[in-house]
C-alpha cells in the first residue's frame, strides 16, 4: 500500500475528503481487500491508509467495525485476524467504483454546456443542479433542471411571444384563464397547461412538446416520495434532453 496508489483510488470520487468518515472507511476497506493476497483488513490497516491520505484518525474505528459485525444487516464479517466486507456491501461499493469514472465524465460534459447559457443566473442554477448529480442526489438534480427549463421558457414567452401566448389563452375552452400581464402570472397556470398553450401558440414544436410532456411526468415522480428509483443514466438522459433541446434552443 502506497500513498500514490491510495491517492489514485480516492481521486476517482467527487469530494472524497468531505464524505462521512464511515463511508471513507468502507471504501478504504474495499480498496485494501482488492489488493493481491489480501484476505482480511485490520483496524491498523485502515488507520494507516487514512494516515497516508492525511485524513484525521477515526476514534470510533474499532467500535464502528464491531458494530457492523453484530448488528442486523451489518457491513462487515469478523475473522480471527480482522474483518471482511459482507458480500452485498462489497458488491455495492464495487458497482459504485466501476461507475464513478463514467458519472464524473457525464458531469463534466454537463458542465461544458453551462457557459453556453446566456443568463448568468441560469448558469449558476445549472451548476448547482450538476453538483447534485455528482453527489448522486438524482431526484434533486431532476427537479432543479426542470425548474430551470420552465423558468427559461416562461421568460422566453414573456420577452418574445406574449401576444401569441395570450391569444392562445383567449382561444382556449377554459374561459376562466386570464391573460399574462406580469411574469408572476405564470404561477396561476399548471405546468402542463403552460406547455399546452405554448404548443397552441406555435411557440414550440410538436416534438419539443412531446419532450416536455415526458419530462414533466418524470419530474412529478421525482418530486414525491415513492418506490421509483432514479439512476445516473436516467438523470443524465433527462438533463441532456432538456438542456440540448430547450435551454440551448430557445
Amino acid at each position: 500500500m502506497t500513498r500514490e496508489a491510495l491517492n489514485l483510488f480516492v481521486t476517482r470520487f467527487v469530494d472524497f475528503a468531505s464524505w462521512a468518515t464511515t463511508k471513507q472507511v468502507d471504501y478504504l476497506a474495499y480498496y485494501l481487500l482488492t489488493q493481491p493476497s489480501t484476505e482480511i483488513v485490520t483496524v491498523v490497516d485502515v488507520e494507516e491508509s487514512m494516515a497516508l491520505l492525511d485524513i484525521r484518525p477515526y476514534s470510533r474505528l474499532s467500535v464502528y467495525l464491531s458494530e457492523e459485525v453484530t448488528k442486523k444487516g451489518g457491513r462487515y464479517i469478523k475473522h480471527p485476524r480482522g474483518y471482511r466486507l459482507e458480500r452485498s456491501a462489497f458488491d455495492e461499493i464495487r458497482i459504485a467504483v466501476d461507475a464513478e469514472p463514467k458519472r464524473v465524465q457525464v458531469a463534466e460534459h454537463l458542465l461544458d454546456m453551462v457557459p453556453r447559457l446566456i443568463d448568468s443566473q441560469e448558469r449558476a442554477f445549472l451548476e448547482e443542479a450538476i453538483r447534485s448529480y455528482r453527489v448522486e442526489s438524482y431526484r434533486a438534480a431532476i427537479i432543479m433542471v426542470w425548474i430551470l427549463t420552465m423558468d427559461h421558457l416562461q421568460k422566453f414567452i414573456f420577452g418574445n411571444h406574449l401576444d401569441k401566448y395570450n391569444v392562445a389563452i383567449a382561444a382556449h375552452s377554459d374561459k376562466k384563464m386570464k391573460p399574462v400581464v406580469a411574469y408572476d402570472d405564470f404561477s396561476d397556470f399548471k405546468e402542463s397547461r403552460v406547455i399546452e398553450l405554448m404548443r397552441s401558440a406555435n411557440i414550440i414544436s410538436h416534438d419539443v412538446r412531446k419532450i416536455l410532456d415526458e419530462k414533466l411526468g418524470i419530474r412529478n415522480s421525482a418530486g414525491h416520495p415513492s418506490r421509483i428509483s432514479f439512476s445516473a443514466h436516467k438523470t443524465t438522459e433527462f438533463a441532456l434532453d432538456l438542456i440540448e433541446n430547450v435551454l440551448l434552443k430557445y
